[in-house]
C-alpha cells in the first residue's frame, strides 16, 4: 500500500484526542516573544486573525471548532444562504494566526510557558561550557595565587635574611 494511503487511514481512524491536538495555529509575533513556541492549539475564546484565503484580514474570537475539517468559525464571520439563513463560515486552522489567548485554563498556560526539550538541552550545554570555562579560569587563578604566595614568602624570607645580615654587621 502507498504511504499516502496508510497516512490517510491513520488520520481517518485517529482518536478524538489526537485529532483535536492537530487543530493548531501559529502565534503572533508578540505572543512568540512572550511564550517560547511558534504555534499553539486553538481553543474557544482565543482571538484569531485570518491571514490567507477569501476572508483574509478578518479578526475575531473563535466561536466553534470543527475537528472533522480541522477548521474554526470566527464570531461575526457568517455567510448568507439563498433562503436568507445565516451560517458560520469555517476557516482552516492553518490559515489563521492566534493574536491573543484565552487564559482561563491554568494547565494551558503551564504548557505554553514550558520550554521545548531542544531548548532545554541547548541551555544545559551552554551552562556546561560556561562552567568548564569558569573552572578553568578558577584553576588558573588558583595557580597564579599560589605562585604569588610563594613569591611573597620568598621575598619575605629574603627581607628577613637581609635584616638579619644587616643586624649582624651592625653588631660587629
Amino acid at each position: 500500500m502507498k504511504p499516502t494511503k496508510i497516512r490517510n487511514k491513520k488520520i481517518y481512524r485517529a482518536m478524538n484526542q489526537t485529532v483535536s491536538k492537530q487543530i493548531c495555529a501559529a502565534l503572533s509575533k508578540d505572543l512568540r516573544k512572550k511564550y517560547p513556541r511558534r504555534s499553539a492549539r486553538i481553543m474557544i475564546g482565543d482571538t484569531a486573525k485570518v491571514i490567507r484565503g477569501e476572508y483574509k484580514g478578518i479578526t475575531g474570537k473563535v466561536a466553534k471548532i470543527s475537528t472533522e475539517s480541522n477548521s474554526i468559525a470566527i464570531e461575526g464571520n457568517k455567510k448568507e444562504k439563498l433562503k436568507g439563513e445565516k451560517i458560520d463560515v469555517y476557516i482552516h486552522s492553518t490559515n489563521t494566526i492566534i493574536t491573543s489567548l484565552n487564559t482561563d485554563d491554568k494547565w494551558r498556560l503551564k504548557i505554553l510557558e514550558k520550554k521545548s526539550k531542544s531548548k532545554i538541552k541547548a541551555m544545559k550545554e551552554e551552562d556546561k561550557k560556561k562552567n568548564e570555562v569558569k573552572s578553568a579560569d578558577k584553576k588558573k587563578n588558583e595557580v597564579k595565587s599560589a605562585d604569588k604566595k610563594k613569591n611573597e614568602v620568598k621575598s619575605a624570607d629574603k627581607k628577613k635574611d637581609l635584616k638579619d645580615s644587616i643586624k649582624d654587621q651592625v653588631k660587629k
